[in-house]
């Protein structure tokens, strides 16, 4: 299957200094070690392979040695430069992540599943994005295993189209931006062990003011999804988790009553995501008995959520979660990333010769100095 090429460098994505200015990290577990080893050498083959940083967190609970497990590792892929952590400790997603986002030592991240593959400049293609539009997050499409089926960016999540950007929540796969960013507006919800980390990162990022969205041409992913263990396909329990985070969701971002603004999260929330985890015709016994069980967790969890909430009032932007965005407000939202970006940018990357920065178009500006004056006057 063919895709549109990209018109992006093909430079090795180094600092002045000579460091790497990426990495691609990923979680695995012992049962996924067959689909870590292809994304691994599918990464050694990528444009500038070599000048990337690779982390990989074995994220399980193990009695093996982590030299042992490092050397197993680094294996698969011997041309990728690979550094191995093991988190025993607490080995959920959550807990994963935040270790993921501690270790990198780079300005840009791409948080990346162990059951993919990457094919094409996947690279040049974020490199190109991030140089032109100031995201929080991009993506990029994935495919189900070796076929044209797209499997991410979904359809029925609400989205908006503007100037070649398929804005809308980035949900896993391939997440990539800057590492500042990422730490600076909290890193990742620890009440997310194993589900919708990403969701609620996503929302947080445009309630910052960074949106987030895919680029459909250039690079893509193919999704292996028959990987083993997989904790929001397969996972024992994964009924709770799938609701747990529903529900902080709703209370940390004030989206308990149904209204226009809250209507596409709980639509997703009844057609997708309670029929993925309960099946498709959840029964309410099920649902009841759920929630009750959580309602102890709930509990201990209420002051953490309450003090969470009670911050999120203060965001600049106070879209809803699955918010659907008309292009207007997604310029708004540009305008306002176009001038806070510049604390996150690596500022070689972005003045590099090779590849000219896109020219603010006409409307980013008008709109950059209003909310810049507004801000101004109101400080």
């Amino acid at each position: 299957m063919k895709r549109a090429a990209v018109s992006a460098s093909r430079r090795a994505p180094l600092g002045v200094d000579g460091a790497p200015r990426w990495t691609f990290t990923m979680l695995t577990i012992p049962s996924r070690v067959e689909y870590l080893a292809r994304l691994l050498q599918s990464l050694a083959d990528v444009p500038s392979a070599d000048r990337i940083d690779v982390v990989v967190i074995f994220n399980a609970i193990t009695e093996e040695e982590p030299l042992t497990i490092e050397q197993r590792i680094r294996a698969m892929a011997p041309s990728l430069p690979i550094r191995v952590y093991v988190n025993v400790n607490e080995p959920s997603i959550g807990s994963g992540r935040r270790m993921q986002l501690s270790v990198c030592r780079t300005p840009l991240v791409a948080f990346i599943d162990d059951d993919l593959t990457v094919h094409g400049d996947i690279i040049g293609t974020i490199e190109a994005t991030l140089r032109s539009t100031p995201l929080g997050i991009v993506g990029l499409p994935s495919y189900e295993e070796d076929t044209d089926t797209r499997f991410k960016p979904r359809d029925s999540t609400p989205s908006v189209d503007v100037d070649g950007v398929r804005y809308m929540p980035v949900q896993g796969m391939l997440v990539a931006g800057y590492r500042r960013l990422f730490a600076e507006i909290g890193g990742f919800n620890p009440r997310r062990l194993f589900w919708g980390e990403w969701t609620e990162l996503n929302l947080r990022m445009w309630r910052h003011g960074f949106p987030t969205g895919y680029v459909l041409g250039g690079g893509y992913l193919r999704h292996w999804h028959k990987a083993p263990e997989s904790p929001t396909r397969n996972m024992t329990g994964r009924e709770q988790h799938v609701l747990w985070g529903l529900m902080c969701t709703a209370l940390e971002y004030d989206a308990v009553s149904i209204n226009e603004a809250t209507d596409a999260f709980w639509r997703l929330a009844q057609d997708r995501y309670l029929a993925y985890s309960f099946g498709e015709q959840p029964s309410p016994k099920q649902l009841l008995a759920s929630v009750l069980e959580l309602m102890p967790k709930l509990s201990r969890e209420w002051p953490t959520m309450h003090a969470f909430a009670e911050e999120a009032r203060r965001h600049p932007f106070q879209f809803k979660p699955f918010e659907p965005l008309s292009a207007d407000q997604v310029r708004i939202v540009l305008a306002h990333a176009q001038q806070a970006m510049h604390a996150y940018r690596p500022e070689e990357f972005f003045l590099s010769h090779d590849v000219q920065q896109a020219p603010r178009p006409g409307w980013v500006r008008r709109i950059g100095r209003a909310v810049f004056r507004a801000r101004t006057a109101n400080a």
